[in-house]
């Protein structure tokens, strides 16, 4: 039950969003593992396994209402996780990457990435891929609500 009330806790949120327009072609030397992908209700999983074991996982969400703060609308990766065992080799923007190219060529003109700002290795991964940081998001959020937003752009033409 007290799992149950935690969704209703007004929660702080202090991320970055990232974007991609253009697929910026990432390469890794000798890349072993194959992306596998699976849809689970209003988002999809890839991942990679080697054996019995799980090397990494990012999901892609089709709508998150955060986007909304900056106008946007689009796809978003997150919830991405690599295996301890398996860091340091690339893994994570190399998937990234991939998950971007696969989305801009079949349903969309830009993909987003939610990552909160004291993640310093999943910002190095996500710049890694190619991804460019839009803006900076600082708000309170109860439900699906966002209150006290501070909103900054970055790169803005």
């Amino acid at each position: 039950m007290n799992r149950f009330f935690r969704k209703f806790r007004l929660v702080s949120i202090d991320v970055f969003i990232y974007h991609m327009v253009k697929h910026n072609e990432f390469q890794l030397p000798k890349f072993k593992y194959t992306i596998q992908r699976e849809n689970i209700h209003n988002k999809t999983r890839f991942f990679i396994k080697d054996l019995n074991t799980l090397v990494h996982e990012s999901y892609v969400f089709k709508k998150v209402f955060l986007l909304k703060s900056i106008h946007k609308n689009g796809p978003v990766i997150g919830d991405c996780f690599t295996n301890k065992k398996y860091r340091g080799q690339s893994i994570y923007p190399y998937v990234i990457n991939s998950v971007a190219k696969w989305l801009l060529e079949s349903t969309c003109n830009e993909v987003f990435v939610v990552v909160n700002k004291t993640n310093e290795s999943s910002i190095k991964g996500i710049e890694k891929a190619g991804f460019v940081k839009l803006a900076s998001i600082k708000a309170k959020r109860w439900l699906w609500f966002y209150s006290k937003r501070e909103i900054n752009y970055f790169n803005r033409k």
